[in-house]
């Protein structure tokens, strides 16, 4: 696009000279055919030249901003297209992406404004610039387009909403179920310290599910997951370290549950149960000939020797079978004098990938 709008310039400057009696049938008609062609594309287009000087704009300008084309005579005169930022104040002439290309040299500049239009209603807009190059490699001018985003804030807004009070539901959905679930045991008469792992575990799932409501709640990062769920449970006991991976979010919630059992089984019976040990959790992802594979791997060091269970309980089901189920993936644990080990391996389908 960027060569046509400079033979668009070209023609323009041809069409100033034609009106002075000095044009050609051939310009005249390259000019009508660019000029055609910027009328068909979908946003508006603005033009100015190198010492930024408005000289073109087409229709679909004047459509959106409601009233004609202001030919602002430098980059100091964009003051006079009204517009807004986010906490309300005043666009000035050196934010708009004409000026930043034009005076400040930027290969590429874009913003979102709150846009006063000519007949005094707001909409908002994105204004992206560009430079406008000649055959030699010389700036010559820039251009911008300006593209109508009312709508997707709108959209945006509504989804915020709609988040939240998602959010807000499911909050009081744990609520009520912690509230059935503690009432229910008590009048069994359960031990108090099974109530408070169930309610542990309660918290733990509702955490993780409220940092998954968000803009991308359907992927978490690896690194973010562990890091919300072990550090309030560490204290800088349990050392994490990889490379961002985003995963689905049913698995990013399978993810939670593990690393929290895994943390307070350590605290109970490894590593973290004494002043000296401590814990690290890495994870990797690599390429193979059937295709991408990430793994975990926790290590527990400086504890106790590590001995297996005579009967599995609810978190040793959450840590693997559960897990395996979720991530299609293959878990192995090692009971060793030197302390617990724990490594996941699991297929990283194309659909999976972040995009």
């Amino acid at each position: 696009m960027a060569a046509e709008l400079v033979h668009l310039q070209g023609a323009l400057a041809a069409k100033e000279a034609q009106a002075a009696g000095h044009g050609s049938g051939a310009t005249s008609n390259r000019l009508t055919f660019l000029e055609a062609m910027m009328e068909t594309v979908p946003v508006g287009v603005v033009m100015a030249d190198d010492t930024g000087k408005i000289i073109y704009g087409n229709s679909h300008v004047e459509m959106m901003v409601r009233h004609p084309v202001i030919h602002s005579e430098d980059t100091e005169d964009y003051g006079d297209w009204v517009s807004f930022h986010e906490d309300g104040s005043r666009v000035e002439s050196h934010e708009y992406p004409l000026s930043r290309v034009i005076r400040d040299g930027e290969a590429h500049a874009e913003i979102d404004v709150h846009y006063q239009r000519g007949d005094g209603t707001m909409f908002w807009m994105r204004i992206i610039g560009r430079p406008v190059i000649d055959a030699n490699g010389t700036r010559i001018g820039a251009s911008v387009a300006l593209i109508d985003i009312d709508e997707e804030r709108r959209l945006r807004e509504a989804q915020n909403i709609l988040i939240a009070e998602l959010n807000h539901r499911v909050k009081n959905a744990f609520s009520v179920v912690k509230s059935i679930v503690s009432q229910s045991l008590r009048k069994m008469s359960i031990q108090r310290g099974l109530r408070e792992t169930i309610d542990q575990r309660l918290n733990a799932y509702a955490m993780a599910h409220s940092k998954l409501v968000g803009t991308k709640w359907d992927r978490a990062d690896i690194g973010a997951v562990a890091a919300d769920v072990l550090d309030p449970i560490g204290h800088g006991r349990i050392i994490q370290s990889g490379p961002q991976i985003e995963v689905p979010s049913r698995q990013a919630l399978s993810f939670s549950m593990a690393f929290y059992e895994l943390a307070t089984n350590a605290m109970k019976y490894g590593a973290l149960s004494v002043p000296d040990g401590c814990v690290n959790l890495t994870w990797e992802q690599s390429d193979t000939a059937d295709g991408s594979v990430i793994e975990l791997h926790w290590i527990e060091t400086g504890g106790p020797a590590a001995e297996k269970p005579d009967e599995t309980g609810f978190g040793s089901f959450i840590t693997g079978r559960a897990l395996q189920m979720e991530t299609g993936g293959e878990i192995t644990s090692d009971f060793g004098p030197q302390g617990f080990n724990w490594h996941l391996r699991m297929p990283q389908h194309r659909e999976d990938r972040a995009s």
